[in-house]
């Protein structure tokens, strides 16, 4: 047990004092302690004031020490990323696209510059360009192979992160096909299941729910950590199970407070919709679907439309549903094209009487 605990504003205020009192507040120990402010601020979620304090940092690195040193683009990251928070998602996208290219410019091997594309390509995803990201995964990972070898701990978390977004896409083949690599050399034997979750995880996203339901059970009762309880919550979605998956997707959240968890929320959402529990989809799927850290038209937040629409649908308003269900479906064909599974499984919802 830990006797202490960290205060992060008892710390910011701190180094407020001691950077007022500074002679120079661009020298390298005022530098320093303005790079931990920020990092305080974004800790701590104050959005707002971690722009405010980025954009001005951002511009005395410039000054300094010219606008490819390492404190400088990490103020832009960081400023990106607060951006995206606010809500200035296409602003957030061009900052850190902009940093990235010069990452690869002046250090494309270094760690620092692969970090920063695993950023990206979560950047892109948080605006819902998945192309994009799968193209910035492609690069890191042939990037994390040349440099540290194809079962490295960097090779891996690429890999797996390249395997949500092929999952999103609807591209399950090329999923599994990549994700069974993971477990072929594992490090530990959580590492060799977690990759084997998943591959329960692809398969029951293709159809497969039913087949795979027990094996994703013993795996959460074997290890009962966040990661396998959001898969066998996932997996008994998909088998027809929503209350069960209801009460383990509630679990999952309330685990992981502090991040904004829209995919495990969305997937609440539709568990409380189709186990019947009508308010809790309505108020859950409408926060979802109002969220200012999500772009309009991104499909998780048209996916919330759909439960929206779904909840109106049980309670006789057909007409309503029926329009949200029509918008919603293009929105999915914009993203995705007809023929992703998204779109083929509300269109069907459209279809029903």
């Amino acid at each position: 047990m830990a006797l202490f605990r960290a205060n992060p504003a008892a710390e910011i205020a701190k180094l407020r004092k001691k950077l007022a009192k500074a002679a120079d507040p661009d020298s390298p120990e005022s530098l320093a302690m303005r790079h931990r402010i920020g990092i305080l601020l974004v800790e701590t979620g104050d959005w707002p004031a971690a722009e405010e304090h980025y954009t001005e940092l951002a511009d005395a690195q410039v000054r300094v020490e010219g606008d490819q040193h390492p404190g400088t683009l990490g103020a832009w990251l960081n400023l990106a990323t607060a951006k995206a928070a606010l809500g200035q998602t296409e602003d957030a996208v061009q900052l850190m696209e902009s940093t990235v290219d010069i990452y690869e410019a002046v250090s494309p091997a270094d760690p620092a510059t692969l970090r920063a594309q695993l950023m990206l390509s979560e950047m892109y995803s948080l605006s819902g360009e998945y192309d994009e990201a799968l193209a910035v995964l492609s690069k890191h990972l042939n990037a994390c192979v040349d440099k540290f070898g194809e079962y490295h701990e960097s090779t891996i978390a690429g890999a797996r992160r390249k395997v949500s977004v092929l999952r999103t896409l609807g591209r399950y083949d090329e999923a599994g096909s990549l994700n069974s690599g993971l477990s072929r050399k594992p490090r530990d034997d959580y590492e060799r299941d977690s990759a084997r979750a998943v591959g329960l995880l692809i398969r029951a996203e293709a159809g497969e729910a039913k087949t795979v339901q027990y094996k994703a059970r013993e795996l959460a009762e074997q290890y009962r950590t966040p990661e396998f309880v959001e898969v066998l919550a996932a997996v008994l979605l998909r088998a027809g199970e929503p209350a069960e998956a209801a009460e383990l997707y509630r679990a999952v959240l309330s685990a992981q407070p502090a991040a904004q968890q829209w995919g495990p929320a969305g997937e609440l959402a539709r568990a409380y919709l189709e186990s019947g529990q009508l308010d809790s989809a309505e108020t859950l799927a409408g926060e979802i679907a109002a969220a200012d850290g999500l772009p309009d038209g991104h499909p998780l937040k048209l996916g919330a439309r759909a439960t929206l629409a779904r909840v109106a649908r049980e309670r006789g308003r057909d007409a309503e549903a029926d329009r949200e269900l029509a918008a919603v479906a293009a929105g999915l064909t914009e993203a995705f094209g007809p023929k992703h599974p998204d779109v083929v499984e509300v269109s069907g919802w459209l279809e029903k009487d």
